[in-house]
């Protein structure tokens, strides 16, 4: 029985109008009392997700997570769960992090409305492995335990060690207390593939999934390779 489905948004649920109404209705139609928990899995912040969901874009959900793992919120009482907070604050300095980054010539700063404390996101454009490995030792060696995510060859996030999208969906199913088998995530792109190598998940890749998501789910062992793009 799956009691959480865990899902992405842009490129995922969004991106075709058309499909993501038809996945609204079928939403919707599915009973009240067996409607599995309903997850936004996002590198947008919450305010944003908030603004979509009020829009009619997509349904209503229980929880929101935000900033690729640096928010959790309850979507119905619109708290803020702070215990998540004080996980990701061990070991982390924003500006420390933040200040690897201006010293790279090619890499950009997104706008303020992608920042948050625990979030530091820049463009990088075509980064290779090599280069993404590089920052994340000039990154350890200001001693800042943090993350590094890089998706759709442009955008990288430097966040806290425990910040990613799946350590995000894992404590918050621990805390609801929600076996990892009984849980359904689906993305498209690089930041989505924590969500997957949770154990025991179940995972949907959208026909659409960028190869960098393709070539990290090879193998996985209970996967849906969709045969249509986006919400469809």
């Amino acid at each position: 029985m799956v009691r959480l489905f865990s899902t992405d948004l842009d490129g995922t649920l969004l991106g075709n109008p058309e499909s993501s109404q038809r996945f609204i209705a079928a939403w919707q139609a599915l009973p009240g009392d067996s409607r599995p928990l309903l997850v936004y899995n996002s590198g947008r912040l919450v305010d944003d997700i908030r603004g979509l969901v009020e829009a009619g874009m997509v349904p209503e959900p229980d929880y929101y997570i935000g900033g690729v793992g640096t928010e959790i919120v309850d979507a119905h009482s619109g708290a803020r769960i702070t215990e998540w907070d004080a996980e990701l604050d061990r070991g982390w300095d924003r500006e420390r992090a933040h200040e690897v980054l201006h010293d790279i010539e090619d890499a950009a700063p997104q706008p303020g409305r992608f920042q948050n404390p625990h979030k530091s996101s820049w463009y990088l454009r075509d980064a290779s492995q090599t280069r993404i490995d590089e920052i994340r030792n000039l990154v350890a060696a200001t001693g800042v335990h943090a993350s590094i995510v890089y998706s759709s060859a442009r955008d990288l996030d430097i966040l806290p060690a425990a910040a990613t999208k799946g350590s995000a969906l894992a404590w918050l199913c621990d805390r609801l207390g929600i076996a990892h088998d009984s849980v359904v995530v689906a993305g498209d792109t690089g930041n989505d593939k924590s969500m997957f190598a949770i154990s025991g998940v179940n995972g949907i890749v959208v026909q659409n999934a960028q190869p960098e998501l393709l070539e990290a789910t090879v193998g996985h062992p209970n996967l849906y390779l969709a045969r249509q793009i986006m919400a469809d």
